[in-house]
């Protein structure tokens, strides 16, 4: 029996994975907000950043889903099709955002010069951000993919700019897992790619800690490839595994959920985001219904959207506002943390319908176009 073509949970732990990340940025300010020094402790909040290793192996996963067959050989008109598609995936949204920072970055000094600020020798870095090397960089999306450190705009761009490095790969690997026939191999190969991930963090100290850069590119090929891997362990498995699927979501939010009580230990959470991704796949049980139910859908829609508009609402915030909003009783702090997350939501939700799904549309129509063409160039050359 052909496995499901959509897998709207997937969708659905994607707005999860988004919301994640945007605590682990925002619970700082909450709690000056709030006056609630607890929060800076949490390990659930500080731990949000690895929402970003589970949209790693999502991609991978979804990825193979959607283009499952199309490169057991390396054809140049599917991999045409492919780069033109990711490229109005996610360019024209990154555009769309670094360009509408331009006007504060010239009309507010104090806002660049807060994020020029540092403190600690290892963000040093910091001290070149907003600057026009680091604009090209971030236009370009190539800033994990050197060590140059040419200053940061939209910080959360760093995982795009790793993404597209994987789609550049995507071909290769994907030909490569495709020629994978035991479905045991292909999950030994995923789990150890995760292993060699953790290793990897344990070795450098990046275990408790949410590398970028370069190093984001690192956790990105391990992760992505996990998911490549981990989706043709699915495709060869007997439909028969599908009444385990309950089980092991439920166990996989169990194992990340109890990673949340140790320091260091949450680093091992990208093989409960792979187990998790794994058993909604079959789109069976509690955890199912709950990702694929409406609220949750439609944050999966905008999280692209949401994700990469949000830090850049809470620094500007933070800059602006900051002082007079920590002054507030808690009440009415509560109401404004409230506010704050509403207008991130609304202001990804109208990125993703005004830039984000036009642009996707326009991808599609310039594929079709050039896919025409190719028909008509062919059948001349035939007469």
């Amino acid at each position: 029996m052909p496995k499901a073509r959509s897998i709207p949970s997937l969708t659905g732990v994607r707005g999860v994975a988004a919301l994640w990340v945007f605590m682990t940025h925002f619970y700082g300010l909450a709690a000056d907000i709030l006056h609630q020094p607890w929060m800076l402790h949490s390990l659930f909040l500080f731990n949000g950043f690895r929402g970003v290793d589970l949209f790693f192996v999502l991609s991978g996963f979804i990825l193979m889903h959607v283009h499952e067959g199309q490169f057991a050989v390396l054809r140049w008109h599917v991999i045409r099709d492919f780069f033109i598609v990711r490229f109005f995936r996610v360019y024209p949204l990154n555009t769309f955002v670094l360009l509408a920072m331009v006007p504060l970055v010239l009309l507010a000094p104090g806002y660049v010069a807060m994020q020029r600020y540092y403190t600690d020798p290892s963000f040093a870095y910091r001290v070149h951000n907003l600057s026009l090397p680091g604009f090209v960089q971030t236009l370009l999306l190539v800033q994990s993919w050197t060590v140059l450190k040419l200053g940061e705009w939209n910080i959360v761009s760093w995982t795009l700019s790793a993404e597209v490095l994987g789609y550049l790969l995507f071909p290769l690997l994907a030909m490569g897992a495709m020629r994978i026939a035991s479905p045991r191999h292909a999950l030994a190969l995923c789990a150890a790619s995760l292993a060699l991930l953790v290793m990897v963090l344990f070795a450098c100290h990046h275990a408790n800690n949410n590398p970028t850069g370069t190093f984001g590119a690192i956790r990105m090929f391990f992760c992505f490839c996990a998911g490549i891997l981990l989706y043709r362990a699915y495709h060869l498995l007997p439909d028969s595994m599908e009444r385990h699927a309950s089980s092991i979501t439920l166990g996989a939010v169990a194992f990340i959920a109890a990673t949340l009580f140790f320091p260091v230990v949450p680093v091992l959470d990208v093989f409960g985001f792979t187990a998790l991704i794994f058993g909604l796949a079959y789109q069976r049980g509690g955890v199912d219904a709950l990702l694929r139910s409406g609220p949750v859908i439609w944050l999966g829609r905008i999280s692209f959207s949401f994700y990469l508009t949000h830090y850049l609402i809470i620094g500007i915030i933070s800059w602006g506002m900051g002082e007079r909003l920590r002054h507030l009783d808690f009440v009415p702090g509560l109401a404004v943390t409230f506010a704050i997350f509403g207008f991130c939501l609304l202001v990804g939700m109208v990125c993703y319908h005004l830039v984000e799904r036009p642009s996707q549309r326009l991808g599609r129509r310039v594929m079709q176009r050039v896919e025409a063409r190719d028909a008509m160039v062919a059948v001349r050359g035939a007469a």
